[in-house]
């Protein structure tokens, strides 16, 4: 349909008129072409010219189409474990298969079907095994809604125990859906005799020769006054066991124990319940957890020219973060001993006039140190003794606030930091003029006043002889009492003192290739990921040659893989691994040297399926009748089909779809007019008038 305006409708006229006037011209006077020929030739120039004419306006015609859409039916079946173990004892899976095969078959016939499986992730297709180890049925939800949010839902169609153990509550997802929700509500709500190990409680990361305590939950069901033993073993054998009495049908308690930590690596410790006889599943009677031990933790020690407030800020905010061990002590007294044993050093106004540097440099050779300057220090002296700065000091102190340097990357700053810190007051720093002795990175600046100066407050240097930091400013202690008024903690004061230590304490690594998992320790529905570094005789990082690995473990089977580039290193997603210890090895050449590399990792197995056996009808019926929808068992399904046919929701619905062209964009009227230009030239050729 040829949609015209006032505008266009003139336009047309005009066309028409020009065509008129155009072919009146041509055609008006007599010649050897007959009267009747002329008659036509005047048509098809008065129609030739007209229609180019208005094609120059480029008007518009509507085209409307009618659409007619069948209601969509989203069938979704839980695929998870707990269908195994929350089925009653009737349940026939065969016979369940066909009923819900033959009721897709049947809504196909009539309405446009989709089918899915639910687990851990959602599939398409209705092949289910009850064999899926966790179930997030709000993914599912979110899916529809995002998925099929312009199409004619009719119903969706949901067929589950009502148990999930990722994502939120379904229920909140699924009021968004304007479509009815049919449940078939699966497994069993009586609850039957059961032992499991619910949860269990742990630090994933221990030090060597601590003890360290796991939580480990036991819930029991229907097992009035019965007993069970649990024990904890690893692969040298039973560790801890204690006798459990199952004291009601529907029992909690909580077992705390104690383990030692013993050798560095991965250890594996299996938590274990004996089984209750006519027990529903002894396969939620035993989980695996496991434990990282680290070799020891990093002693920091803390040497001061004399007593001052700062000490003990600095102690706290450092013993924030577990792995750290801090001690303190004087530089004239017999502490500054227990700098032998330090992974770092912080020397607090040192070297002073009353300590010289040469009774320290012995002790701090090779050793991390953050020197920490204020109104007792020697700063000539100082800028002697380390790489990094030199301060030609006027004699005098200044007050300068912290600014954050916007274009450090030597370690992740935490967001917010820059304006927490400006915020907190200032600290006393020398004043006159300071010189940058070696590459350096500049973490904090010095602001006096409201002028950012260029003048560094914080930084660092990593020299092949040793790290170095300076902070050039004393009064950490004022930080912390003034952000715990302002906020109630010490989170960016520590947060800032946390980074610093672990830089500066972190043990470089040398090796010129590094093969290295994301993690320690993966869930067996999680992709296991590796990364590889590889560097050149100038410390370069590159990825020019190839890089293999062959992952081990699960009975020595060997999985083979190859890295893939990134763009200056490389990376490997593995998949997802059956549950058990891995090891890997891998190795590439670099002209004529090669390089291996070799870690462990664990992939541990999900039983998070097998820790709730009560199928959750209630949620199932929520679910219905917020949506309008309806709730039926396993034996309603062969009624299904009627129920949601009968639902006023689920209808088909038709629109107009309208669109609008460009005449001149239409194909047939480049054909007329290119037909009667050959119909003119043609008759005028005859007539002898070319």
């Amino acid at each position: 349909m040829l949609q015209l305006s006032g505008v266009s409708f003139l336009w047309l006229l005009f066309s028409l008129l020009l065509g008129a006037g155009y072919a009146f011209a041509l055609y008006n006077r007599r010649n050897s072409i007959s009267t009747a020929a002329r008659a036509w030739l005047f048509t098809f120039r008065f129609l030739t010219a007209a229609v180019i004419c208005f094609l120059l306006f480029a008007p518009f015609v509507k085209q409307t189409e009618r659409i007619t859409e069948k209601p969509l039916i989203i069938f979704a079946q839980d695929n998870s474990a707990s269908l195994n173990v929350s089925k009653p004892l009737n349940f026939n899976l065969a016979a369940y298969s066909a009923k819900v095969k033959a009721l897709q078959s049947r809504f196909a016939s009539a309405y446009e079907v989709r089918s899915f499986t639910l687990g851990s992730q959602l599939r398409p297709g209705s092949s289910f095994h009850f064999n899926e180890t966790t179930t997030d049925i709000n993914s599912f939800f979110r899916f529809i809604n995002d998925r099929f949010a312009n199409r004619n839902i009719g119903a969706v169609i949901l067929a589950s125990d009502g148990i999930y153990n990722r994502g939120g509550n379904p229920q909140y997802e699924a009021r968004a859906l304007k479509a009815p929700v049919f449940t078939i509500a699966l497994g069993d709500t009586i609850p039957r005799k059961d032992l499991l190990v619910a949860n269990i409680n742990y630090n994933s990361i221990v030090w060597s020769g601590n003890d360290f305590q796991a939580e480990v939950s036991i819930e029991a069901h229907q097992s009035l006054g019965m007993r069970s033993r649990l024990t904890v073993s690893d692969k040298d054998g039973q560790v801890f066991g204690k006798e459990i009495e199952i004291r009601s049908n529907e029992y909690q308690v909580t077992v705390p124990v104690t383990l030692h930590a013993g050798k560095a690596g991965i250890h594996r410790f299996t938590v274990a319940l004996s089984p209750l006889q006519g027990e529903l599943s002894i396969e939620n009677n035993k989980e695996d957890f496991f434990v990282e031990v680290l070799e020891g933790k990093v002693k920091v020690f803390i040497l001061a020219n004399s007593p001052h407030p700062d000490i003990a800020a600095l102690k706290q905010a450092i013993e924030s973060n577990k792995n750290y061990e801090v001690s303190s002590g004087l530089a004239s007294g017999a502490e500054a001993g227990g700098m032998k044993d330090a992974d770092l050093l912080i020397l607090h106004q040192l070297p002073s006039v009353s300590v010289p540097m040469q009774s320290l440099i012995r002790k701090m050779r090779g050793k991390p140190v953050l020197f920490i300057t204020g109104a007792q220090s020697n700063i000539p002296a100082l800028s002697q003794s380390q790489h990094l700065l030199e301060i030609t000091s006027a004699g005098s102190m200044l007050e300068a606030t912290a600014g954050v340097n916007s274009d450090f990357h030597t370690f992740v700053i935490p967001d917010g930091l820059a304006k927490q810190l400006s915020a907190l007051g200032p600290l006393v720093s020398p004043s006159g003029s300071y010189r940058i002795k070696s590459p350096a990175s500049i973490f904090l600046y010095q602001q006096l006043g409201s002028i950012l100066s260029d003048r560094p407050l914080l930084l660092f240097s990593n020299t092949s002889e040793q790290k170095v930091g300076v902070l050039a400013g004393e009064g950490i202690w004022r930080w912390r009492l003034n952000e715990f008024r302002l906020r109630g903690n010490h989170n960016a004061t520590d947060a800032l003192l946390a980074k610093s230590v672990q830089y500066l304490s972190e043990k470089d690594d040398k090796r010129k290739f590094r093969v290295y998992t994301a993690r320690n320790a993966f869930d067996e529905n999680d992709h296991v990921l590796l990364n590889a570094e590889l560097y050149n005789d100038a410390n370069e990082l590159i990825n020019t040659p190839d890089v293999s690995v062959v992952l081990s473990g699960n009975g020595n089977r060997k999985f083979p893989f190859q890295f893939s580039r990134t763009s200056n290193a490389y990376a490997l997603d593995a998949g997802s691994l059956p549950s058990g210890e891995y090891s890997f090895g891998a190795v590439t050449q670099l002209g004529e040297r090669k390089y291996k590399a070799e870690g462990k990792f664990i992939v541990s197995k999900e039983r998070v399926e097998l820790r709730q056996t009560i199928a959750n009808h209630q949620l199932l019926n929520v679910l219905a009748k917020q949506s309008g929808g309806e709730m039926v068992m396993p034996d309603g399904i062969d009624d299904l089909y009627e129920r949601v046919s009968k639902n006023e929701l689920v209808k088909t619905i038709s629109y107009e779809n309208r669109t609008f062209e460009e005449m001149i964009d239409m194909k047939w009227i480049f054909v007329m007019i290119i037909v009667l230009l050959s119909t003119e030239w043609l008759v005028r050729k005859r007539s002898g008038e070319l």
